[in-house]
């Protein structure tokens, strides 16, 4: 079973976003969240991100832990924007752990948020996001 509904909270195409990962990353692509300052959507799930809970609610209220710690990514990127002035835009934010590696794409105060195998090739699949919702 997996979780797939339609975009419902940022302003960006983000139904593009999802084929367009899948696309580049195939079944790596394991989660796919929508989010902004207030509200986030699950736009999908795998097997594998659902595996790990013991029901459907317990996920959203996990994800809803998780998402409450948002606000830190629109603060750590105005933070780099006014660090590294020279740099240009912060456009997403990648953390690499041992089972996953999670993809915060940036628009603006909105963002996707995705968990992806180790093995994805990350900077590819960033570049395929980002175009899909540009």
């Amino acid at each position: 079973m997996t979780i797939s509904d339609p975009s419902s909270v940022v302003t960006f195409d983000a139904d593009a976003a999802l084929p367009a990962a899948r696309e580049q990353a195939g079944d790596s692509v394991y989660l796919c969240v929508e989010y902004d300052a207030e509200d986030f959507n699950t736009l999908y799930a795998a097997e594998e991100t659902l595996s790990l809970y013991d029901g459907q609610r317990e996920m959203l209220d996990h994800f809803e832990e998780v998402l409450s710690y948002v606000h830190v990514d629109f603060m750590e990127k105005d933070l780099f924007e006014d660090v590294f002035r020279a740099a240009g835009e912060v456009r997403a934010f990648v953390t690499y752990m041992d089972a996953v590696v999670l993809v915060r794409l940036l628009v603006g105060q909105e963002g996707l948020f995705f968990t992806v195998d180790p093995a994805a090739d990350v900077t590819a699949f960033v570049t395929a996001v980002e175009d899909a919702v540009a």
